[in-house]
C-alpha cells in the first residue's frame, strides 16, 4: 500500500508541475502568434473548451445533487487581476463548509473519473495498472509507444489533454477544503485508533488498488503533458524567430 500510494503521489507531484507547464507555454504561444491579449485569451480557452466546460458542468451537477442553487453558468474567458485568466465560473449559493467543499473538488472528480473511462475505453488503461503494480517498466514504455496507435487516437488524446489541463480546483474552489480534510483526517484517525487498527487492514488493498489507478492514469496525463510542454516550447522557438516576440516563461 505505501509503495502504490508513494508512486501516486510522486506522478501527481508531476502532473501539477507540468500542467502549469502547458498553460504558460499556450498563453505564451498565443500571445505570440497573435500579438493582442484578447485574441490570446480566446485561443488558448477555445483550446481546453471541452475541459472547461467539465469542469464548470461538474461545479454546477454537484450543486445541484446537494440542493445548492445554481445562480449562474459561464464559458466566457476574461482576464482577472493581476493578468489571472478565468476561462468559466460558475455561482452557486452560498452553503456550508462541507457541501461548499464538495462543490469546489468536484471538477476533480469528474475529471479523473472522465480520464479513467477515457482510458479504460481507448488506451486500455487496465495494462498500465497491471504494469505498475507489477514494477515492469518495460509494458510500462511500450504501452505508452502504443498510445498514438488507434485510427482515432488523436481525438482521444486531444480530451485526455483538455480535461487534465483543466480539472485542477481553482483558488475559490478550495477555500474550504482545509478544514474540511482536517476534520475527515481526524474521524479517520479516531475510527482506526478505536478499531485497534483493523480498520486500516481491511481497507489496505482497497487504497492500494485505488492508488494503482490512480497512478495509471496521472501517468498518462503526465507522459502526455510532458510532450506537449516540449512541442509547445519548439513552437515558441519558431514563432519567436518569425515574429520576434518573444516572452520569458516564469519559473
Amino acid at each position: 500500500m505505501v509503495e502504490a500510494a508513494f508512486l501516486c503521489l510522486v506522478l501527481l507531484a508531476a502532473v501539477v508541475v507540468l500542467e502549469r507547464a502547458v498553460h504558460q507555454r499556450l498563453q505564451v504561444l498565443f500571445w505570440q502568434i497573435t500579438g493582442n491579449a484578447e485574441l490570446a485569451t480566446l485561443l488558448y480557452s477555445l483550446v481546453l473548451l471541452p475541459g472547461v466546460f467539465l469542469h464548470e458542468l461538474s461545479h454546477a451537477l454537484m450543486a445541484r445533487a446537494l440542493g445548492v442553487r445554481v445562480r449562474s453558468f459561464s464559458l466566457r474567458p476574461r482576464r482577472l487581476r493581476r493578468n489571472v485568466i478565468q476561462l468559466g465560473y460558475v455561482e452557486v449559493q452560498r452553503s456550508d463548509a462541507l457541501r461548499t467543499s464538495l462543490i469546489g473538488a468536484a471538477p476533480l472528480l469528474f475529471g479523473l473519473g472522465a480520464l479513467t473511462a477515457i482510458g479504460l475505453l481507448a488506451f486500455d488503461l487496465s495494462a498500465m495498472r497491471a504494469a505498475l503494480a507489477e514494477n515492469q517498466l518495460n509494458l510500462v514504455g511500450a504501452w505508452l509507444g502504443a498510445l498514438p496507435s488507434r485510427a482515432d487516437a488523436a481525438l482521444w488524446l486531444y480530451l485526455t489533454f483538455a480535461i487534465a489541463n483543466s480539472m485542477s480546483p481553482s483558488e475559490a474552489d478550495t477555500r474550504t477544503l482545509p478544514a474540511m480534510l482536517f476534520w475527515v483526517a481526524l474521524v479517520v484517525g479516531a475510527i482506526v485508533l478505536l478499531s485497534g487498527g483493523a480498520v486500516l487492514s481491511a481497507a489496505a488493498p482497497f487504497v492500494t488498488r485505488a492508488a494503482q489507478w490512480l497512478a495509471a492514469v496521472f501517468l498518462l496525463v503526465a507522459a502526455l503533458n510532458l510532450v506537449a510542454a516540449a512541442a509547445l516550447s519548439v513552437a515558441i522557438r519558431l514563432v519567436a524567430a518569425t515574429t520576434g516576440r518573444t516572452v520569458e516563461l516564469q519559473r
